[in-house]
């Protein structure tokens, strides 16, 4: 079997991240749900490192770049670029899934 790539968060996802776990065991009271969003999160992170190409591919026109794929988890749906030669997954940006998606993929490559 193939390495696993390494992965690394941009500002955006790091933030979005932040937000979402916040969010989540803050303003809804419950810590438990949090930490689990967080595990899903890492759980899938661990399966594109293994499999870089599992995530669908984003059709929009907003992303020039096509191989930005993303990853549902849960209500969320995590976008991520696969680097071939770097043998990287930069994790781009972790969304609310019913957010306007066409703004945030116009925002995506800023």
């Amino acid at each position: 079997m193939e390495s696993k790539w390494e992965y690394q968060l941009t500002q955006k996802a790091e933030a979005d991240l932040d937000d979402i776990v916040g969010y989540i065991a803050v303003e809804l009271s419950n810590p438990k749900a949090a930490s689990d969003f967080v595990d899903k999160l890492q759980a899938t992170i661990e399966e594109v490192r293994s499999f870089p190409e599992s995530g669908s591919l984003v059709v929009n026109e907003f992303v020039p770049n096509t191989e930005v794929r993303k990853k549902l988890i849960g209500n969320y749906i995590m976008y991520y670029l696969p680097d071939f030669t770097e043998k990287m997954i930069f994790v781009l940006r972790i969304v609310y899934g019913r957010r306007n998606l066409d703004e945030i993929l116009r925002q995506i490559n800023q």
